[in-house]
């Protein structure tokens, strides 16, 4: 079996606004291409985009967006004609968003499922038409067809997804199995973790064989899991889920990433982080249980995300399939160098030159939608 290895990214400054664009943004975008380009991947790029219409509406008053807005405009650009991809990420949270004493002070609803017919329309639209615009100056024939919401949370899916084919969006790919947010989104119960469904009428997680999207879903290692052993024993942890022994300089490069970002975002400025207390009890009941790890290439260290890609490829249960795309993620935001993208991607083209096939999202919608009219 071969896979198409899809390498997605959300690309934006972080959930309440903050952050430097150039820092957090700009500047890690350009050394993650040239790694990929160093390495004959690809990178498919989930753009935000309604953050960049609010930095563009106050151009005017503040000579700093006018960089930023024309800098990120070029850098997409120079990304999708260099054979990268460019697709929407939208946070809707960004559509009541004020700037107050020189900081942006974002809406509390973070969910585009939870807004109202009109208001869903109008945001996806709006971006996709600028997002459209931008990468058309340079090709004409550029069309936006892949989605994906901010934070995943699209839940309920039917008004988003009911706009989305409005709008010819060929593909969703919001979904990442066995994750769960309360008050938010329930994926425990999504079609798979890996194989590719057309989205039915119930909403985004369940399969219609007549449909016009598809769902391609995050891929998602779903097993026994323990967050006590990971905190306090990571070699351990690492070896006991993985079957891998994760280096020295793996756990450093991990513990340098979560040193700099709690410094770029502290976890009080986190939303999804205001609510939970990990405090030894908490460590303490997550000994073991079942749980879902998405295949997050800024989180997972090199030699166990080489394991999992591994281990898909020599899945007997997959046997049947020719062809696989498999989905990946990752936040420019989050990385603080690209030592651990560089060693995978180092890696799999040591292990499986022939079994991998570096794609970008919208091929990996095309081939699947082969796929399945042949089947």
């Amino acid at each position: 079996m071969k896979i198409g290895l899809v390498f997605t990214n959300d690309w934006e400054l972080f959930g309440d606004g903050s952050g430097d664009y150039f820092e957090v943004q700009h500047n890690p975008l350009l050394d993650l291409l040239n790694v990929f380009e160093k390495h004959g991947a690809k990178l498919s790029i989930m753009a935000e985009t309604y953050q960049q219409i609010k930095h563009k509406e106050l151009t005017n008053e503040n000579p700093k967006f006018k960089e930023i807005v024309e800098a990120w405009e070029s850098v997409l650009q120079e990304s999708y004609n260099k054979g990268h991809d460019v697709q929407l990420h939208i946070h809707p949270q960004w559509r009541e968003s004020k700037l107050v004493d020189g900081e942006w002070v974002l809406g509390t609803n973070w969910s585009i499922g939870k807004r109202n017919e009109d208001e869903i329309f109008s945001i996806i639209k709006e971006c996709n038409d600028y997002l459209e615009s931008v990468i058309q100056n340079v090709y004409t024939n550029y069309n936006c067809n892949v989605y994906r919401a901010g934070a995943y949370y699209i839940e309920p899916s039917e008004k988003v997804l009911e706009t989305l084919r409005k709008l010819k969006f060929e593909c969703d790919t919001s979904v990442t199995k066995g994750t769960f947010v309360e008050k938010y989104y329930d994926y425990r119960d999504a079609f798979s973790n890996i194989i590719p469904w057309e989205i039915g009428k119930k909403g985004v997680k369940y399969v219609d064989n007549n449909s016009d999207m598809i769902e391609l879903p995050i891929y998602s290692n779903i097993s026994i899991d323990s967050e006590g052993i990971k905190k306090f024993f990571p070699k351990l942890y690492y070896k006991f889920k993985f079957g891998v022994s994760v280096s020295d300089s793996e756990l450093d490069w991990m513990n340098e990433r979560d040193r700099i970002k709690s410094i770029r975002y502290p976890s009080s400025r986190r939303a999804y982080k205001k609510h939970e207390n990990k405090n030894l009890s908490w460590y303490l009941n997550k000994i073991l249980s079942k749980n879902a790890i998405q295949l997050d290439y800024d989180y997972i260290p090199s030699s166990a995300f080489v394991k999992i890609i591994g281990n898909i490829i020599n899945n007997s249960k997959l046997k049947d399939y020719d062809f696989l795309p498999v989905i990946a993620s990752g936040h420019v935001k989050d990385m603080h160098n690209t030592e651990n993208i560089e060693s995978i991607l180092s890696s799999l083209n040591k292990l499986y030159p022939n079994q991998i096939e570096y794609l970008k999202i919208s091929e990996a919608v095309e081939k699947t939608k082969e796929q399945i009219i042949r089947k």
